[in-house]
């Protein structure tokens, strides 16, 4: 939620509010795309079906981030490749994993492009 924290009042630089946003995700106990949801939407993806709903709204804010690329440069792409391996945080020891980084990716895209039907 919007508490009128004006960052730029903060004098806080852009990489230090990316990284806290991303330290913050990564010590949840459990990714913001729960494991349980990520196998489902990877079969979606995979089909061109849709997916459930996620739970939460992670991307919210990244989707704001996004409209105001042509100042800032980040683009829901750009996004999604930063905050993907935070948001869903996959287990790389396995090959499923390794092989589906840029699905992963993709589906982060999609929830930032598309904040307001999913959430």
């Amino acid at each position: 939620a919007d508490h009128g924290l004006d960052l730029a009042e903060k004098d806080f630089t852009v990489n230090t509010v990316a990284g806290a946003m991303k330290s913050f995700f990564s010590e949840l106990p459990e990714p913001l795309v729960p494991y349980a949801m990520q196998v489902e939407l990877v079969e979606a993806h995979s089909e061109y079906t849709g997916g459930s709903r996620p739970p939460r709204a992670p991307t919210q804010p990244l989707s704001s981030v996004s409209h105001n690329h042509r100042i800032n440069l980040m683009t829901s792409e750009n996004l999604s490749i930063c905050f993907w391996p935070t948001l869903m945080r996959p287990d790389f020891s396995t090959m499923d994993a390794l092989t589906a980084t840029r699905t992963y990716q993709t589906i982060i895209e999609l929830f930032i492009q598309q904040c307001p039907f999913f959430f």
